[in-house]
């Protein structure tokens, strides 16, 4: 079975995921995936935040993402910041990431 949008529900697929966004809960369709983008640090919106918008439920500019994120099986880090930028980029560089996803880490842990 393929993959589906977090936001709409509709099937994913293609050659390599090409109609695909990965977040960092999930993928979103390319559909999806434009009315985030206009939404800073949208790879951390949950799935209920992403449905909501995608639904009409909640307008975008109504939406916050939390300034201190935590990922999905994320424990509180006591790495420092230059620690942590190191193993998002071995997570870039090993295209778990993208580039997009490793910028906003950056960002936020540089507090840019």
């Amino acid at each position: 079975m393929g993959k589906s949008c977090l936001g709409c529900g509709k099937a994913m697929g293609g050659i390599v995921g090409a109609y695909g966004v990965r977040l960092l809960y999930g993928e979103v369709c390319l559909t999806c995936n434009k009315k985030l983008s206009s939404i800073p640090n949208n790879q951390f919106l949950t799935p209920t935040q992403i449905k909501d918008i995608i639904s009409g439920r909640v307008n975008k500019e109504d939406v916050k993402v939390s300034s201190n994120f935590v990922g999905p099986g994320d424990a509180p880090s006591k790495l420092s910041a230059a620690e942590e930028i190191r193993q998002h980029k071995e997570l870039l560089d090993d295209g778990i990431i993208t580039q997009e996803e490793f910028d906003a880490v950056k960002k936020r842990l540089l507090n840019i």
